[in-house]
């Protein structure tokens, strides 16, 4: 199993998934999961192409490389055809981003890494610049001994008095005041809105926290191949944005935010 899994992903661990039972999110996907399943493989996907790239960039790095949900989607769908063909008596399902699996507690549960007080999860050797994708399976797998004191940052606070919107606490994040959470909204900005979109640079997304975080420093800078081949390190609004992250709330909200960083 480990074979086809390090194909798939530079990092990947195993999560009980007893770990997780009672914090499955509620969506229409969770009927998907096997009723005898046993365990949550979780696999990390970095996309990080180091700080000197985003230097002239306009949105956040996850936004650079291709659309995530469809191409960690093709290597997740293909990942479980080969473990069924290798192991034809478990059952495997993947999912990534909308799914039942809340994937940074399943990550933290696997070994890989801890979650941070803006709410994201940190890997040690990619920091928190990755995403994540989950198969859920009916079998068995070595899981490791992590403990819940093993699973927190070093909460030293940088993020929250990095954080322009102020949205980050000492108890977690606010993440309709996030700067992020406000490129994505539809309709009229206020001018404190627009002025926080204006003052980042960004139009799409933000990285401060995660850029000031200590856990981020000296990370691997290793995008797997099909991110290194996509990459865009500037918003564009052409008539097929369908490859792109920012594609889901439609080519308005980025145009919008796009005449807000030009006034």
């Amino acid at each position: 199993m480990n074979k086809i899994l390090s194909e798939a992903a530079p990092a990947f661990g195993f999560c009980p998934f007893e770990k997780i039972r009672d914090n499955l999110i509620n969506c229409r996907s969770i009927s998907r999961i096997p009723e005898n399943t046993k365990s949550v493989i979780v696999l990390l996907f970095p996309y990080n192409f180091g700080d000197d790239a985003y230097t002239d960039s306009d949105i956040s790095r996850y936004a650079v490389v291709p659309d995530y949900h469809d191409t960690i989607g093709r290597i997740l769908t293909d990942t479980v055809e080969r473990l069924k063909e290798k192991y034809p008596d478990e059952e495997f399902v993947a999912f990534t981003d909308n799914s039942p699996i809340p994937e940074v507690r399943a990550a933290m549960y696997a070994g890989l890494g801890v979650r941070g007080l803006n709410g994201l999860f940190f890997n040690r050797e990619y920091g928190s610049w990755i995403f994540i994708g989950e198969i859920v399976t009916t079998m068995i797998c070595e899981y490791p001994a992590v403990a819940d004191s093993e699973i927190t940052c070093i909460k030293c606070g940088k993020c929250v008095s990095a954080c322009p919107t102020k949205a980050i606490g000492e108890n977690g994040i606010n993440t309709e005041k996030c700067l992020s959470f406000i490129t994505q909204k539809k309709g009229e900005l206020t001018d404190e809105q627009e002025m926080f979109i204006k003052n980042s640079g960004c139009a799409w997304g933000c990285d401060v926290c995660q850029s000031v975080c200590p856990m981020n420093k000296s990370v691997k800078t290793e995008p797997i191949e099909i991110f290194r081949d996509g990459a865009e390190f500037k918003a564009r609004t052409d008539d097929d944005i369908s490859d792109r992250a920012y594609a889901w709330r439609g080519k308005k909200v980025i145009e919008r935010n796009l005449k807000i960083l030009n006034k």
